[in-house]
């Protein structure tokens, strides 16, 4: 009997510790509101999301890893199974790409001039930010705006973050900066700053989707796909993107 129950905990093993497969969602976007202290922010809100979807019915377990851009590269050219967030299709070669599908896009998002009302700055081409002091991310490229900066033509100063830039142009030590339109939408609302200006004219506009490789398997492809048809509707979305003050980014699909 005893070899009985132990042959049978043998075979039923493996069938409960693999009933729940584990799926990496990578993001290497690390600043508001995609990653906030105490793991809060809209990608951990997503895998939240992910997760507990009655549809998930515990199949899947997506576990957010984040991840510097080379990193997710090295895992694209490996063919790792998973998901990346907020990911911008013309930010990625074929190649990387070419065993992936992109998602429709989540959030339509823009790269924002910023500055004060008493002296609006409207971008009208890279000769507009001559003589004044651009501020920029470090490590951050403005496609259409390298080539003055390296020249000299423009002045960019670098911080860290996006609220340091904020704090900065506050303070009158830049003319304008560039920020992400999902950052702005953020601490627009946590900081109250509403009275900025903002250029009609951003100096690009990008979408954000996810890419799910094909390695994944056909069970977790075939509940993405879903879950992403059904996402516009989901209540728990939408109180996610107000949470975080996204709502005038998102797409209907």
């Amino acid at each position: 009997m005893q070899r009985l129950v132990l042959m049978l905990m043998l075979v039923l093993l493996p069938l409960v510790c693999g009933a729940q497969q584990r799926v990496e969602v990578w993001t290497y976007h690390f600043s508001p509101p995609f990653i906030l202290d105490n793991d809060q922010g809209l990608s951990h809100g997503f895998v939240e999301l992910l997760n507990n979807d009655p549809a998930n019915q515990g199949r899947f377990r997506f576990d957010l890893v984040e991840l510097p851009r080379k990193r997710v590269d090295v895992r694209l050219a490996r063919k790792r199974p998973g998901i990346l967030l907020w990911a911008t299709p013309s930010f990625f070669t074929a190649a990387q790409v070419a065993d992936s599908k992109w998602s429709e896009p989540l959030l339509i998002d823009r790269q924002d001039f910023v500055s004060l009302p008493d002296v609006p700055f409207e971008y009208e081409g890279p000769e507009s930010l001559h003589g004044l002091i651009l501020g920029g991310v470090l490590g951050h490229r403005y496609a259409g705006l390298e080539a003055e900066i390296t020249s000299g033509a423009i002045k960019r100063q670098d911080v860290q973050t996006d609220l340091q830039n904020l704090q900065k142009l506050l303070s009158g030590r830049i003319n304008t900066l560039l920020i992400p339109r999902s950052t702005l939408l953020y601490y627009r609302k946590e900081q109250d700053l509403r009275d900025l200006y903002v250029s009609n004219t951003p100096l690009y506009q990008f979408a954000r989707h996810l890419l799910i490789t094909d390695t994944l398997g056909e069970g977790v492809t075939a509940y993405l796909d879903e879950f992403l048809d059904a996402l516009p509707d989901n209540p728990e979305w939408q109180i996610l993107l107000f949470k975080y003050g996204l709502l005038p980014i998102a797409t209907e699909q």
